[in-house]
């Protein structure tokens, strides 16, 4: 939950969209709500994708409100949507076909894989070539025609007995595979750590402090008793945040101190 004043704040993770996600195109066949189409564009969008073709989808659905709704902040995706009549129309170009699927399939189709392994071959392959990823309409799928004409198919593992996702989720599910497959490592976030210098002002300021109230190190030794929280902190890196935090519990200790 937001605080009441961070009206936009920072995402956590956020990085930018790698050139060659532009080679990948979404279709999505014969979708029955523009809901769906809304759903579908902001999660690509959220992924780095941009390129959408809606075949036989609902008439002007660019401009209904559910689409407007649910599509909040995609608004360029749905603006540059391809409308496309036929299957043939919609996959003009693309060089390598991906069909989506949660139902199993006879021994006539290619081996199911896993929708990381699929987003780990679109990724790769979009560097050089186009790459579409199909998705099916919502109640029945892509048709056994469509299935066969695609060159990889793949589905999400699923716990449910009867697993099925909605078609905007399965398209969160996929695109965040691909971008993540795109990204190779997440780049880990920097620390601002406390210098050495920084850390020892902590760990002085820290012995004064339990001194003010009465505490006595072991043996009366406080040379000792700083190797002792010496080896505590320097269990993990201390940022500068943590050092300051250290020095304001030290600085309530100080006050009540005086005050007593």
């Amino acid at each position: 939950m937001r605080k009441p004043t961070e009206k936009h704040p920072e995402p956590a993770l956020t990085f930018g969209a790698p050139r060659h996600l532009a080679n990948v195109t979404v279709i999505l066949v014969e979708p029955a709500v523009p809901g769906n189409i809304g759903s579908a564009a902001r999660a690509m969008k959220t992924m780095g994708l941009r390129d959408l073709v809606v075949v036989n989808g609902p008439k002007d659905f660019a401009d209904h409100q559910q689409t407007i709704m649910l599509g909040h902040g995609a608004q360029d995706v749905l603006k540059h949507a391809r409308v496309a009549a036929t299957w043939d129309e919609a996959t003009t170009g693309l060089h390598w076909l991906v069909g989506t699927t949660h139902r199993k399939r006879r021994s006539q189709f290619p081996q199911i894989i896993e929708a990381r392994q699929a987003a780990a071959k679109v990724a790769e392959l979009s560097h050089k070539h186009r790459v579409g990823i199909v998705f099916g309409r919502e109640e029945a799928g892509l048709s056994d025609t469509e299935l066969r004409l695609c060159h990889d198919i793949a589905s999400v593992p699923q716990a449910a007995e009867h697993p099925s996702l909605n078609l905007a989720q399965a398209v969160m599910l996929f695109s965040y595979e691909i971008y993540l497959a795109s990204l190779g490592e997440v780049p880990k976030p920097r620390y601002n750590l406390a210098t050495v210098h920084e850390v020892e002002s902590v760990l002085k300021h820290l012995s004064e402090s339990l001194a003010k109230v009465g505490f006595r190190p072991h043996q009366g030794d406080p040379e000792s008793f700083l190797r002792s929280l010496r080896r505590v902190l320097s269990r993990a890196p201390l940022e500068k945040r943590d050092a300051n935090v250290l020095h304001r519990i030290c600085q309530q200790i100080d006050y009540f101190a005086k005050t007593k």
